[in-house]
Parts: C-alpha cells; structure tokens; sequence
C-alpha cells in the first residue's frame, strides 16, 4: 500500500520521465544485445574493441592481430586512436565480463548513453528551471536519427566519449567545480581530438556567463588546459608511441593540405575554397554530391532552424562539423554510423537552452513537441524507410521493428555450440561477422588472415570487406584441404579445426556442360554426367571457347545453358564457373536461383585468357530449400554475349 501511495504522489513529469528511460532503454539494449547475437557485429570495430579491452584487463596494451586485414599491420589500439576510454572501464570487465561476455562493452555504452540522457534532463531543469521541458528534452535527444545510425557501428569510443560531455556541463553549471575537473581530465584523455572540441565547449560558456567574472575565468583555465592537454597529446604521448611501422593516420583532410599547419594555411589563404568544401564534393565520384546536404537537411529539419535564433549555439558545432565535412572519406560526411554523435549530445542542450528564453510556457512546449515530432519524421524517413545518400548503406542494424530483425534465418543452436568448443586460450580466425564473439584472446585473426590459427568460424557467404571470388575462393580452399576437419557445419556457418593428421572432409563431384554433346533426338543439352540441359535452340558456332560449339543469347534468346542439377542435399557446396565472350561486355549474367528467396547474379569475371573470354565463377552453398535448384545463363540486351564450358564441382560432407 505504501508503494501505491507513493505512486500516486509522484508527479506526472517523473512518470513520464521514467517511462521514456524504460521505453527507450528497452528499445537500446534490444537493438544492440539483437545485433550481436544475430552475427551483424563486425570485426571491424567490435572485435577490435573486445580484443583491446580484454588485453587492457589482463594489464598489455598488445598489437590488435585483427587490424591486419584492414591496414596490413598490427598497431595497438593506442596508435591507432590514443584513447583511454576503454581503460576507464577496466573494472568493468572483471565485474561483469564472467556474465556478459562479449556483450560487456555493448550494454556498458547502452548504459552511458542513458546515463548521457539523464545528465542532459537535469541540465535543462537547472538551466530553464521548468521540469517539463527537461523531460521532452530527453525525449527529442532519444529521438534524433543519429542515435539509431550509430546502431551500425555497434561499439565506438566516440559514442562514450561524448556521453561525458552533459554530465560535465552540468556539474560545471551546478558550480560542482571539482566533480566537473574530474569529468574534464577524463574527456580530455578520451580521444586526441577531444581537447580541440573542450575549447569550443568552454567558449560556448563564456557566452553563457558573459557577465560572471568567476565563471569566464574556469572557463578560460578549461581552454589553456585543454589546448595544452591537445599540444601534449600530439607533440609528445602520440609520437612517444609511435613506431617506424606504425605512424599516426588519422589526419585525412588532403583538401586542405597533408598536414595540419598547411590545412591552417589553406583555410586562411583560401577562404572561399575552404567555404566550398563545407557543401560540395571535391571527389571525382558523383555518388556522393549530396551526402553533406543530407546531413544538415536530417538536423535542420529535426530542430537546427532554432539555432539561428541565438547563433552563439553554432560555436561549440564549428569544430564537429569541420571535421565531418573536410575528412577525405565521404561516409563520415553524412549522417552513417557513429559520425554524427557529437551533434546528437550537443544538439539538445542547445535546442532546449534556446527554447528555455521564451517566458510563455505554451510557446516553449509547442516549439519542444513540434521539433520532437520533426525529429521523428525524420528518424523514420532515414531508419525506417531507408532513404539514404549513400546508396550502399543499409539500416539493417538501426531499426528494431523491422520485419526479420530476430529472424537472421540460422541454426543460432548449433552455432553458439559450435563456439562453445573453441577453447578460451586457443588462436582463431574468423569471418567479419563471427570474429567480435571471439576476440577477447590473445590471437585472433580476420579470416582470410589464418596464420597460426587453431580453429576457423566463418560464414560461407562473403564478408566484408573482402572481394566476393576472393573470399569464396579462400572459405572453399579450407573446407575442402585434409589439414582442416569441420567439426561443425550449420550452412552457411562452418567451424573448422586444424588437424596434423590429414582426412578430406568431402566427396568431390565435378561436372561439365558444355555445348559440344546432346541428345539423341536433338533436343538438349548433354552434360557430362548424362544429365540434360536446356535451350539447345541458343547452340552457335561463330564464336567458341572451346570445340566447336557454344552457346549464343540475346533479347530474343534470353536463357542459355539451363541446368538443373539431381541429387544435391543441403549444405552442399558448388563451385560453378563458365566462359563469357565478351570479356569486357556487362551485359550476359551467370544465374543461380532457387525460388523467389534466393538469386544470385554476376556478369563479370576476374580471369581472362587471351582470345577475349573471361571465367566467371561463383561459390554456393546448396539452401534448405532447392527443390527449384537452377544454373543457367542470361542476357536480356540485343547484343550477342557468348558462353561456354560450365563446370560445376560439387563437394558433399561425408
């Protein structure tokens, strides 16, 4: 009863308060927990992450062995960003890493993130001295689209690094100077960059309290402080640390100059170039002439027209959106990943500081629930509806309601049994997808890398951000070479274990279907195991790689060496090929296809020989479903595209 009264007494506001924490606290950890567990992490960065804070908590700051495939050496986590934020957390994984395993690092940001949520809703009630609009505060900042897009980078520093930052602007405005000092040494050593953007934050600040003597003179200790800490940083820690193998990468702004001095120079030589940059493509690729209109149109719209009412709001944004839209990589650019995170933090604290200065509360609560349902309309725009710049990126990993995302489509049993038997010391390598669930060792390699791998865990179908043939061409070498044994096969998933005593793992069954036999009554093709083919109204003669004849198809004989193979079984691994003349034409596909629900196409080859005819090749695992197994070619243009020889090898697990 006296919970219930309780209850009752609370006020409306914290209710509400509470239940956006539990919603959208629901709704986070789902989505990142989901994402682990479903093999959508990537190795590369949450492998990198896990290998790091395993080694941090065993006292090394060893080389990351899963950096190779990505930058042909081995820097430590230190050289590649000097951040001790993974350090910070050491206790953590002694506290909680029995249990949670390789989720530690995904439910510690979850919680910092809400943690980030609560500090910005006491901030603004401090600040305006209105509940209310602290509450819809964090429900706008819950709400922005840039937290859903850094879903699709799992585990970033730079997401917990700016989590600090609410936390430190209030206890510094609550004048809880030493519990603020605290925050700001452990910003300051959160990332190289961070002291850049203190600077910034602390003359934003100033023009808070420009009449609070006291205050203007922290603030300007916090600047002299934090551009020594930036001079420390890089002057002394990070050529301390570095190696004649490993120097300092990150500075990638070619458009201003190779170094920072020359990109100062630039931008004092060159203003109107330099202003150019902050809206154009200086690349040759059209692709991307809109991804920094994309951005600010995504926060404009979500709010961003209010800060041209107080403009003093634009400083503390001057170095995050200079780094975004000057960067030679045009994914950060945009509103992808973790990119835009640093405007996520900033941003309501400076929408809701803005809105606070109205003196009617009808006005601040229409302006704060107007600019919460913009930014919503546009989450949903980009998230839901997929709508994005870059056309490759995908919103897979962002929204937790769509259809599918708990139904990934594996044996998830048989998996996690298969990673069960790999031992906690032994060396591993593993898919791009497979690798986060098992970094946390002293070796561990991105497959292809295998070097003194014990066990490989993979996933047949390619990962990124290896070439598709090549990947292929490495998975079947291991599965099918007598020193590996498959100690687990749950298609498209394989574990394999290295073994001194040879054994194949498969029978080999190799087919050929070329053009030269058929049947008796002239109506087929014939393959080389006695099987029929379809389409002999495509045999030709002009053009051959091989014999006498080949196979011709165009827009009005579109199907080509049509051939549905007997007796395969789930889990059987294909390895097609066939000859394509042209070489160079794009048009003329080599299909597999098995229903509605699985096609795959490609019309180039990467082996050439030199009459002009190029081999197309392409690996597949045989689905659960193949009652409609299909191998055919295709062209659906006017000009003629030639195919000949198909080979297909079929290897069966014992």
């Amino acid at each position: 009863m006296n919970v219930i009264k309780y209850l009752k007494e609370v006020p409306l506001s914290k209710k509400i308060l509470c239940l956006i924490f539990v919603v959208f606290g629901c709704i986070f950890y789902t989505t990142v927990i989901a994402n682990h567990y479903y093999f959508r992490t990537s190795a590369n960065d949450y492998a990198v992450f896990n290998f790091a804070f395993w080694d941090y908590a065993h006292l090394h700051s060893s080389p990351v062995p899963c950096f190779y495939i990505f930058s042909n050496n081995e820097p430590t986590l230190l050289q590649n960003h000097f951040s001790f934020i993974l350090i910070y957390f050491v206790p953590l994984y002694w506290l909680l890493n029995w249990l949670t395993g390789s989720y530690t690092l995904l439910i510690i940001q979850t919680t910092i993130i809400l943690w980030s949520g609560w500090a910005i809703y006491r901030l603004i009630k401090l600040k305006a001295n209105d509940n209310w609009l602290a509450v819809i505060s964090v429900l706008f900042y819950f709400l922005l689209e840039g937290r859903y897009a850094s879903f699709g980078a799992d585990f970033n520093i730079c997401i917990v690094m700016w989590c600090f930052i609410p936390p430190f602007i209030f206890y510094f405005e609550q004048k809880k100077y030493r519990t603020s000092f605290i925050f700001l040494i452990l910003i300051l050593f959160s990332r190289e960059d961070m002291p850049l953007y203190l600077i910034f934050i602390f003359v934003t600040l100033i023009f808070w309290h420009w009449k609070e003597r006291k205050i203007i003179n922290y603030c300007l200790l916090g600047i002299v402080i934090s551009a020594g800490c930036f001079i420390l940083i890089f002057k002394v820690l990070i050529p301390m640390i570095e190696t004649p193998q490993t120097k300092y990468i990150l500075f990638q702004y070619a458009a201003l100059g190779k170094t920072p001095g020359e990109a100062v120079l630039h931008i004092f030589r060159h203003p109107i170039d330099t202003f150019k940059l902050l809206y154009e493509n200086p690349l040759p690729d059209h692709t991307f002439d809109r991804v920094k209109i994309e951005f600010y149109l995504t926060y404009l719209i979500s709010g961003g027209f209010l800060l041209f009412i107080r403009p003093k709001y634009f400083i503390w944004f001057i170095p995050i959106v200079a780094q975004k839209v000057f960067n030679d990589d045009p994914v950060r650019w945009g509103i992808l990943t973790y990119y835009a995170i640093p405007v996520v933090t900033l941003f309501p604290i400076s929408l809701f500081m803005i809105i606070s200065v109205f003196k009617t509360k009808w006005v601040r609560y229409l302006l704060a629930s107007s600019i919460c349902i913009l930014a919503l309309s546009v989450t949903c725009y980009k998230i839901i509806g997929n709508n994005l710049e870059i056309p490759w990126d995908s919103t897979e990993k962002d929204n937790v309601f769509r259809s599918g995302f708990f139904d990934p489509g594996y044996e998830m049993k048989k998996i996690y049994g298969a990673l069960d038997q790999i031992p906690a010391n032994a060396v591993v390598s593993g898919s791009e997808s497979v690798l986060s669930h098992l970094a946390q060792r002293k070796y561990a390699y991105v497959f292809p890398e295998v070097k003194d791998a014990d066990y490989i865990a993979l996933f047949t179908f390619t990962d990124y951000p290896i070439r598709a043939s090549f990947y292929s061409d490495m998975v079947f070498n291991y599965i099918c070479n007598p020193s590996w044994d498959i100690i687990t096969y749950a298609p498209p998933f394989v574990l394999l274990k290295k073994n001194i005593h040879a054994s194949h793992n498969f029978v080999r069954d190799s087919i050929a279907c070329g053009a030269e036999f058929i049947t008796s009554d002239k109506s087929h093709l014939l393959a080389s195991n006695g099987e029929v083919l379809s389409n002999m109204g495509t045999r030709d003669s002009l053009v051959r790689h091989s014999g006498k004849y080949s196979i011709c198809v165009n827009k009005h004989m579109q199907y080509g060496f049509v051939y549905q193979p007997m007796n395969l079984k789930t889990g059987d691994l294909l390895k097609i090929s066939v000859w394509k003349y042209p070489a160079y034409r794009d048009t003329g596909s080599f299909v597999v296809s098995c229903g509605g629900d699985y096609y795959k196409s490609i019309s180039l080859g990467s082996e050439k020989d030199s009459t002009g005819w190029t081999r197309i090749t392409m690996y597949i695992s045989v689905p659960e479903n193949h009652t409609d197994f299909k191998i055919y070619t295709w062209n659906g243009e006017k000009a003629n595209v030639w195919f000949d020889d198909m080979k297909i090898v079929k290897y069966t697990l014992k």
